[in-house]
């Protein structure tokens, strides 16, 4: 897990190829795209269906499906899966695991999540991220491979879209 977290802290950029599955209400959604770390509070996740830019203090989602941009204030007190992907570490409470030195379980009290990091044994790199609760909710994010660049520059061009600001 320290490998990971020292990642992290370097001045490049970190993209991570990710597979998403989340199940909720007996449906599931996937999607695969790569997601770049930027900088503490600063990620972008780019798919074929979505885009997603997040900075301290706005997200901005693209989605092609419903042709649509939406721009919103981020609430800091609330937490989502790409922050835990991300490295933010502030909501989670590790629990002792002593049986595999690879994962990692966790809780996240504040929306009632449980889940685990599951690290690949010879690397140290992360692998796979599950979360889940007791409303069946179900998610897991692959991670297909790690890269390290100088920079990315993450742009979402409007296009025809509809755009909807929702900040105050």
């Amino acid at each position: 897990m320290e490998n990971f977290y020292r990642l992290l802290e370097k001045p490049s950029v970190l993209k991570l190829n990710i597979s998403i599955t989340q199940d909720q209400f007996e449906k599931k959604y996937k999607s695969i795209g790569d997601f770049y770390i930027l900088s503490s509070n600063e990620y972008f996740y780019d798919s074929s269906e979505l885009k997603i830019s997040v900075n301290h203090k706005d997200i901005v989602t693209k989605n092609y499906l419903n042709r649509q941009i939406v721009y919103n204030e981020l609430d800091r007190a609330e937490i989502n899966l790409f922050d835990v992907l991300s490295g933010n570490k502030n909501y989670i409470e590790f629990t002792d695991c002593k049986s595999d030195k690879n994962r990692y379980d966790f809780n996240i009290p504040s929306i009632g999540f449980k889940g685990y990091f599951l690290f690949e044994p010879t690397s140290g790199n992360l692998k796979l991220i599950s979360f889940y609760n007791d409303f069946k909710h179900f998610i897991s994010i692959n991670i297909n491979k790690i890269e390290l660049l100088d920079a990315y520059h993450p742009n979402i061009e409007k296009e025809d879209f509809e755009v909807i600001d929702l900040r105050g």
